[in-house]
């Protein structure tokens, strides 16, 4: 018994070993290909950025933080600390270029329109970052104030601009539940399944388990007939 017991840990010892070998050879080889890649994008000329998706803000958006004459309202005491951030933001934001990079790397970035580039492309999705994080808390501000429409608004504008927060997604969701508009519920569906990152399958399946099934439509009909 102690022979085919011995044997099979040195059988197995020499398959670890040939297994940890082979994994630290392909550590070794994706490494190298990573800095290859790294090399080459550091040395990509710079290319111009006039084929960039520049985000423009509606002027719908801009509406809440203006006075009459279609300028920018001071913030005081009387607005709310969450409010007065969105009015700095979205002024900043006005005279800013946002772009939205969610998902692609540095590297890629400097593949494409070069290293010298990267600062500035840096930027825009900081500035995507910012109006995405300022449309959700404007959204919740809005709705806790009852102003559907508003919060309407923002949140379905940070979805068309392609954010991919679930918070987002939740709460434009329940808004649209509130008016029973199914149609609404299956553009974001629609929307969330052009997303690529992380986010996308738990928004999916968030939306899928909302929509009343076949059986609950028919009985809400009979309800109504009843």
């Amino acid at each position: 018994m102690i022979f085919p017991v011995f044997a099979s840990v040195i059988v197995f010892c020499i398959w670890l070993a040939y297994e940890i070998r082979k994994s630290n050879k392909k550590g070794e080889k994706a490494e190298k290909a990573f800095w290859a890649r790294e090399a080459e994008a550091d040395n990509t000329r710079k290319m111009p950025l006039d084929d960039l998706h520049y985000i423009i803000i509606p002027d719908e958006i801009y509406a809440p933080f203006l006075n009459g004459k279609g300028e920018f309202i001071e913030a005081d005491e009387s607005h709310e600390k969450v409010f007065a951030e969105a009015l700095t933001a979205f002024k900043h934001l006005k005279t800013s270029k946002i772009v939205n990079f969610s998902n692609i790397s540095n590297t890629d970035l400097k593949l494409t329109y070069g290293a010298a580039n990267l600062p500035e492309l840096t930027l825009y999705d900081q500035n995507f970052v910012l109006l995405v994080r300022t449309l959700q808390l404007m959204g919740e501000y809005f709705n806790s104030k009852g102003d559907k429409e508003t919060a309407k608004n923002m949140l379905e504008f940070a979805v068309s601009s392609g954010s991919d927060a679930i918070s987002t997604y939740k709460l434009l969701a329940s808004l649209y539940l509130e008016e029973d508009d199914l149609s609404k519920i299956n553009y974001l569906v629609s929307s969330a399944s052009l997303l690529t990152g992380l986010t996308k399958a738990p928004i999916l399946n968030y939306l899928k388990e909302i929509i009343p099934s076949e059986k609950e439509k028919e009985d809400s009909i009979l309800d109504i007939l009843d």
